[in-house]
């Protein structure tokens, strides 16, 4: 009987020394600073989070419309989208654009932790290169969310 005691007391301190020597890794979003990816990007007011944009899901080049990119992080299942739109007939190109009502820039992004998407109200993107292969561009916009209505501010680069 006594075997047997020491046995299971043997057996429950090996498991709790086990247990307490693992560590719990959490998949969160990337620091910016660090990211090597497509985009590198942050938010802050409602929510303060970091993003490393690595996949890149669609990517449309038509200047006389518009210019269009979509991107998501693996991971967490974040997203992103950033639209440009011709305006009089003149096409997109190099050079800043308004985000907002009526503009033709429009910016958001789509939160794996509360199921919303919050579209840019104000701010602006500029592009700095833009082809049918590559999209080079910074971001800095106040966006709210669609259900919530909570603002956050969203900036970040493009290097596509």
């Amino acid at each position: 009987m006594k075997l047997k005691k020491l046995f299971f007391i043997v057996a429950i301190t090996f498991g709790l020394a086990t247990l307490m020597s693992t560590k719990c890794e959490k998949d969160e979003p990337s620091d910016p600073s660090n990211c090597t990816e497509v985009v590198s990007a942050s938010s802050t007011g409602y929510f303060t989070l970091s993003f490393c944009f690595d996949n890149v899901t669609s990517y449309s080049f038509e200047p006389e419309n518009s210019i269009s990119f979509w991107a998501r992080e693996t991971l967490t299942d974040y997203g992103m989208d950033i639209s440009i739109y011709a305006k009089d007939d003149i096409p997109v190109s190099i050079g800043t654009y308004n985000c907002g009502s009526g503009e033709q820039g429009f910016v958001e992004l789509i939160t794996a932790q509360d199921g919303d998407f919050y579209k840019s109200q104000s701010g602006t993107i500029t592009i700095t290169s833009a082809s049918a292969t590559s999209f080079k561009a910074s971001f800095n916009v106040t966006a709210k969310g669609y259900y919530n209505g909570e603002i956050i501010n969203f900036s970040g680069t493009i290097n596509k």
